[in-house]
């Protein structure tokens, strides 16, 4: 895992409205960081220690949380910097 998750757990329950002392979701909600970022790997897209990667994380395991009885699909600009992310990660795999 290369995205810390306290830093991304602290975020996302700031996303939330959750105050940071309210532990009684902790574990749910870093299985959900592990699974976006799962999910952001297993795209091709791979996740470091930076701030784009971890803000990635925390907004895709946001909407995940917030969207869990929902059949809508994944916002716009949410999927368009993931795309973008992918396409530059790949142009640069590809650079001599």
């Amino acid at each position: 895992m290369a995205v810390n998750v306290s830093t991304a757990l602290a975020l996302v329950k700031a996303r939330l409205n959750r105050l940071e002392g309210d532990t009684s979701l902790d574990a749910y909600l870093t299985a959900r960081i592990k699974a976006a970022e799962q999910e952001i790997e297993g795209t091709g897209i791979a996740t470091n220690e930076t701030e784009e990667d971890l803000l990635d994380v925390v907004d895709l395991a946001v909407f995940h949380y917030q969207n869990r009885d929902k059949m809508t699909g994944m916002p716009e600009w949410l999927r368009m910097r993931l795309r973008n992310r992918w396409l530059r990660q790949g142009a640069r795999a590809n650079d001599p």
